[in-house]
């Protein structure tokens, strides 16, 4: 893709990667900042019904830790799967941390759905 005698190809390419990469970061400060908020309007609704601020607990949902399981099994599968096409037998192993990642939260959720229970 010359422009003025450019290639703008590696320079197109920095410029999608450096934006990705913006974009992840935003993304994880903005969940940052909701939960958050979350947490200051729980304590602020502990404070109007009168309850000890000690006694607050706030509990992540068993379903936050599934879906994070789930999502790095997929990572752990889809790397697995991307090393094999390409023919890197060596560096399958890279694969096994986000799948045994993704396989301990899994197991995490099955231990905190029963605790729960």
């Amino acid at each position: 893709m010359p422009f003025f005698g450019l290639r703008l190809t590696p320079l197109l390419f920095m410029v999608v990667v450096f934006s990705f990469a913006a974009v992840v970061v935003i993304a994880i400060i903005a969940a940052g900042v909701v939960k958050h908020r979350r947490e200051l309007e729980a304590y602020k609704s502990a404070i109007e019904k009168g309850l000890p601020l000690r006694d607050l607990k706030l509990v992540r949902s068993p379903i936050a830790t599934l879906k994070s399981g789930l999502v790095w099994l997929a990572i752990g599968i889809g790397l697995f799967i991307v090393i094999l096409a390409e023919g890197g037998t060596k560096s399958l192993s890279i694969s096994a941390i986000p799948t045994l990642i993704g396989v301990a939260l899994i197991l995490s959720y099955l231990v905190e759905r029963k605790a729960v229970k």
